[in-house]
């Protein structure tokens, strides 16, 4: 069974840009729209052309139209400054719709996908104000309250990756997803190029960045492989479960 919304798309944008609900807004309307266009473009157009021809052109698209409406209007309308790592983090947004229009669902239901879609919109931004009021007492940027239990550990990856693993198994349960087919390496390895757990001053930055990036990507796959023969519910399977390890492996290792 495969997802009829960009299931890794949105795990991304929980992971990444949750951290505030005004990134998550404007995140979760643009990734539905381009998958939207995406798939209306792929199932009158795409699905003439050759597989190859396809493919790269799917991919073409939706990376050069992700990363262009992102700083169209983060940057052109909203003003943000948008460093090189969140750009980035676009460029693999694209290649996530990509893969989802590709690699997707055949029979498409454009009513399910932006119900569901809808959903995890609604799940991202869920996330977003529990990040942002666990760590800022705000949301959306307003002040609601003065706690004294901030954290500044939910603007970390780690709460990302274990509130999208929560948030997504409740999705698969509300969509009676069981057994979804989902690629959480596709989600986890942009981070731990972009984001690492540690650093190593004793030697080359960039080899540090190699290690630290090698650390992570094995630790996932060993828990994994142990989870495959785990008792779990089938919504908690694959990509929850992945990304829940994640968020794990990325609490341990940043304690070194």
């Amino acid at each position: 069974m495969k997802a009829r919304y960009p299931m890794e798309a949105f795990a991304l944008a929980m992971v990444i840009f949750s951290q505030n609900m005004r990134d998550a807004l404007i995140t979760g309307i643009l990734i539905l729209l381009i998958a939207t266009l995406g798939l209306v473009l792929d199932g009158s157009v795409g699905i003439r052309l050759p597989k190859w021809s396809r493919i790269s052109c799917s991919i073409i698209l939706m990376v050069s139209l992700t990363y262009s409406l992102f700083q169209i209007v983060l940057r052109a309308i909203l003003g943000y400054n948008i460093d090189t790592s969140t750009s980035i983090f676009h460029i693999f947004l694209g290649l996530l719709i990509a893969n989802h229009i590709l690699y997707g669902e055949e029979d498409r239901n454009y009513n399910l996908l932006l119900l569901e879609g809808a959903g995890a919109f609604a799940t991202l931004l869920i996330i977003s104000i529990i990040r942002e009021f666990m760590a800022e007492g705000t949301v959306y940027g307003f002040k609601l309250a003065e706690i004294n239990f901030r954290s500044n550990g939910f603007t970390h990856v780690v709460a990302g990756f274990i509130l999208a693993g929560l948030g997504l198994a409740v999705l698969n349960k509300i969509f009676k997803y069981k057994d979804v087919k989902s690629e959480g390496i596709y989600v986890i390895l942009p981070v731990a190029l972009l984001v690492q757990p540690f650093t190593i001053d004793s030697i080359e930055s960039s080899v540090g960045m190699v290690i630290a990036i090698l650390a992570v990507m094995f630790m996932v796959y060993s828990i994994n492989k142990h989870l495959v023969f785990s008792k779990l519910s089938k919504e908690i399977k694959n990509l929850p479960a992945e990304l829940v390890s994640a968020g794990m492996v990325y609490m341990i290792l940043s304690m070194f």
